[in-house]
Formats: C-alpha cells, sequence, structure tokens
C-alpha cells in the first residue's frame, strides 16, 4: 500500500506554510514552503541504497532518522519507497509524526475531503488526531468553523492542541467572534478554554469592543464570567491608556469592577493590577 500518494509540484504550486524537513519538531506553522529537491539522474537507485543502509542501523534512535530522512527525499520522486521507509517508522514516533503531519498539510491544500480520509486510515489515534490537527490548519482560513470542528473531534492534547486552536480563532474570530466565543465556551474549564477565550477576546475588542462587553455582562456562567474577566483584563494590559480607557467605557459597571478592583470581588485575595 502507498501510504504517500505522489502529489505532482505541489512544492511548487503553493505558498503556504508548511513544517520543514526532519529537524522541526514545533507544531507552529511558520516555515516558507520547502524548495523542491533536484531530481538527478539515478536518484531512485541513490535512495534505495539509502534505505538499505538505515536498515543496517542498529541503534534504534538513529535508524529512525535515517529512515524518515530517506522517507522525506522520497516523497516525490518515488512515494512507494517514501511509504517503505515510512512503514518502518515506530509508531507515533517524532520522526514519523513528522512526516504525517507536513503530508497532511500538502495534501489538504489540494483537496481536504481527501487527506481526512488519508489521515483516518493510519491506523493509529496519536497519528490520525495530528494529521486532522494540520488538516484544520489549512481550510481555517475559509472555513474556520469546520476547522473548529475537526479539532474537537480530533482528541489531541497539550501544546499541539493548543498551538493549533489559537491559530484557528486567530481566523475564525476576525470572521465571527461570536460564533468563535461559543466554540471556545464548550471547552472544560482549564488552560485551552483559558487561552482560546484571551485569543478571541483579544480580536474582538480589537474590533468591536462594545459588543464582547455586552457578550460578558450577560454571562450566567459564573465560571465563564470570571475567565472572561481575566482574559478581558490580559488583553487590556497589552493595550495603551488611551485604548483601555476606550474599551472600558463601554462596560457595565460590575465587569469594569472586577477588571479593575479584583479586590472587591475575591474578597482580597487576588493582587491588584
Amino acid at each position: 500500500m502507498v501510504v504517500f500518494p505522489l502529489l505532482a509540484a505541489c512544492d511548487r504550486r503553493t505558498g503556504r506554510d508548511v513544517p520543514d524537513a526532519p529537524g522541526n519538531s514545533g507544531p507552529e506553522v511558520t516555515r516558507a514552503a520547502r524548495e523542491p529537491r533536484p531530481e538527478p539522474a539515478g536518484a531512485e537507485v541513490n535512495l534505495r541504497d539509502g534505505l538499505d543502509r538505515a536498515r543496517e542501523i542498529e541503534a534504534p534512535g538513529e535508524r529512525g532518522k535515517a529512515l524518515a530522512e530517506v522517507a522525506w527525499n522520497a516523497l516525490e520522486i518515488d512515494p512507494g519507497l517514501a511509504s517503505e521507509a515510512f512503514g518502518e517508522l515506530r509508531v507515533e514516533s517524532v520522526e514519523r509524526i513528522r512526516l504525517i503531519q507536513h503530508f497532511a498539510m500538502r495534501l489538504a491544500e489540494m483537496n481536504p475531503d481527501e487527506a481526512l480520509k488519508w489521515a483516518d486510515a493510519l491506523g493509529s489515534d496519536g497519528e490520525t488526531a495530528a494529521a486532522r490537527c494540520r488538516i484544520a490548519l489549512v481550510i481555517s482560513d475559509a472555513d474556520p468553523k469546520r476547522a473548529a470542528d475537526l479539532l474537537s473531534e480530533s482528541g489531541i492534547e497539550g501544546r499541539e492542541f493548543d498551538v493549533a486552536v489559537v491559530q484557528v480563532l486567530q481566523r475564525w474570530a476576525v470572521k465571527s467572534p461570536p460564533d468563535a466565543m461559543a466554540w471556545v465556551a464548550l471547552f472544560p474549564a482549564g488552560a485551552s478554554r483559558a487561552v482560546g477565550m484571551k485569543t478571541v477576546v483579544s480580536q474582538w475588542a480589537s474590533q468591536d469592543a462594545a459588543a464582547v462587553f455586552a457578550w460578558m455582562g450577560k454571562l450566567a456562567d459564573e465560571s465563564l464570567r470570571h475567565e472572561s474577566v481575566l482574559a478581558m483584563t490580559a488583553v487590556l494590559a497589552e493595550q495603551t491608556l488611551d485604548v483601555r480607557e476606550s474599551w472600558l467605557r463601554h462596560a457595565d459597571p460590575v465587569t469594569r469592577v472586577a477588571i479593575e478592583d479584583p479586590q472587591q470581588t475575591t474578597g482580597g485575595s487576588a493582587p491588584t493590577h
């Protein structure tokens, strides 16, 4: 089975940022598309020799790196050989996940539905989640709600998820802050919800401070209201004094006190700002 169907000249046609080849460990999607590698005569033979040499390496870590290098180099010119090398990588290993993330984004740029089918056929929940997370980033420009739904269904947690959430929410909040915030409000209380809320509050306030304060004033859930106050306080701290005051004039008295004098709303246990 060919794990990596050939994507003809994919790197040549897109300027979308993608993860770079093997050394990139971070989840941020900030690197420019890789320049296509030259394809010298006999490249397939050299890659086959490289795969044979990689298989002979005894140290698991070095063997994994060598196999991953062969897979990266063979993606465009010999996807069958790339699949062979990929298949010998340990499931959910760092090298294998990087390849999956890279390829998922490239495939999603051409056909998101096919990319999702490919991701779902990987056979590992962790690998499928990693692929779907990257596919969500690709489609978030055109359809941030669908991207958010993919993240919700991915089952992934931790920094990878948080980074993807922030990037999707930044794009969604530009188009529809209330909808983006409604999605964040569905998160369980915790770090991911707090990060997501601050992301949306920042974008929403810069677009329409009156609207975000109106939303805050209507919150009946005390946990959400408290987190919204924390998020707004953090966002305001990043603004100039003039901007801060222009936004705060839209706050109702209770919300303004909670932001400006938290001691009055916490029994004196919170630090002043």
